[in-house]
């Protein structure tokens, strides 16, 4: 009975998890270093790693369980 609570983690859940949570990620990195740039000036290298480091983290724990695991719409037209 507990097998058919846990979701199954294949290949492809593996990958939309991370495809997901990685795009998330840049562009939250990316919105948030432009809006850095427009207000203070051109950020520091060390200052775009860590920001962009820390967004698809994020990204990873946060959209991508949400992609991984859900449901997929089927290929079957409902008459």
């Amino acid at each position: 009975m507990a097998s058919a609570i846990v979701p199954r983690l294949d290949r492809a859940a593996l990958l939309r998890w991370f495809v997901a949570g990685g795009a998330w990620g840049l562009t939250l990195a990316a919105g948030l270093l432009a809006l850095n740039a427009s207000t203070c000036g051109p950020p520091c290298p060390d200052d775009v790693a860590f920001l962009t480091t820390l967004c698809i983290g994020t990204g990873l724990v946060t959209i991508g369980p949400f992609a991984a695991f859900a449901p997929r719409p089927s290929n079957t037209e409902n008459p």
